[in-house]
């Protein structure tokens, strides 16, 4: 009787292995996702960073679902600050999206780590900074259904020149009188006399000669006179100066108009104007 017990026994033993094995569930490999810059461009990555100035707002977007997660934006401090901190913010277009905003120095360290969600969608994230040279700043969707349009700007206040301070005479010596010589101030460009001219518009124009006539809708009330000049602008908006487009003031009609000529050869559809009053 003791061998068919034993085999009993190891019968037994071998269908309670089987069940257990059979009640367990199988382990499944969980799947990785699709990587979440799979569409982005160079700037996905540190080293391949777009450069944007400080005190100057930048527009951009990140997007989760359409893995274009990550971007990333370099900037160069040059001039020491008054405070040497680095204030960015972020506005994010989407009410129901949020986006990480982060700072790296130079070597890649975080040194600015993003505030959680915000109720009014405007992160602000201080980094004091101890250094001049290259940072970075880092947009990240921040949940796999973050996707939104934002604006960006870093600022920094940054110290005015140092004036140099004469020293005082040493006792006992009498240095020359110095007659430093008149610094001619620089000329401003186009483009600076653009911005703060009186923008008008062209009535009418047409070439005479080698010359194009232009008849203008400001006169002596805008304080037009002979010799005025400006120049013509080009498109529907902005102050771009229409290339070729300067011209000058060679008869004040009334306070309302006045006529000019200039050299370009034709103004197409521009008919917006900017007059350089001194």
């Amino acid at each position: 009787m003791a061998l068919p017990a034993k085999f009993l026994r190891t019968f037994v033993t071998a269908v309670l292995l089987i069940g257990a094995h059979a009640g367990c569930p199988k382990q499944v490999a969980n799947k990785p996702g699709p990587d979440p810059d799979t569409n982005s461009g160079p700037d996905a990555k540190r080293g391949g960073a777009k450069l944007m100035y400080v005190n100057r707002p930048e527009t951009d977007s990140v997007s989760w679902p359409r893995l274009l997660r990550t971007k990333w934006k370099r900037i160069d401090i040059l001039k020491p600050g008054v405070q040497n901190v680095l204030a960015c913010e972020v506005r994010i277009d989407n009410t129901g999206a949020d986006v990480n905003l982060d700072v790296f120095n130079s070597l890649g360290t975080q040194i600015g780590f993003s505030p959680g969600p915000t109720p009014n969608k405007l992160k602000k994230l201080d980094v004091q900074i101890d250094e001049l040279g290259t940072y970075f700043v880092r947009l990240q969707a921040a949940r796999p259904r973050d996707e939104s349009d934002l604006s960006l700007i870093c600022a920094w206040d940054e110290q005015p020149d140092q004036v140099p301070v004469a020293e005082p005479p040493v006792k006992g010596h009498h240095p020359h009188p110095h007659h430093p010589e008149a610094v001619a101030e620089k000329e401003p460009t186009i483009e600076e006399k653009a911005e703060k001219g009186t923008e008008g518009r062209i009535i009418q124009s047409y070439r005479e000669g080698d010359k194009t006539i232009l008849n203008l809708d400001k006169g002596a009330a805008a304080g037009i006179h002979p010799g005025t000049e400006g120049t013509v602008l080009a498109g529907k908006s902005g102050r771009e100066p229409l290339a070729g487009g300067t011209f000058k003031v060679v008869k004040v009609i009334d306070d309302g108009h006045s006529v000019a000529e200039s050299d370009v050869k034709s103004i197409g559809r521009n008919n917006r104007i900017v007059v350089f009053l001194k």
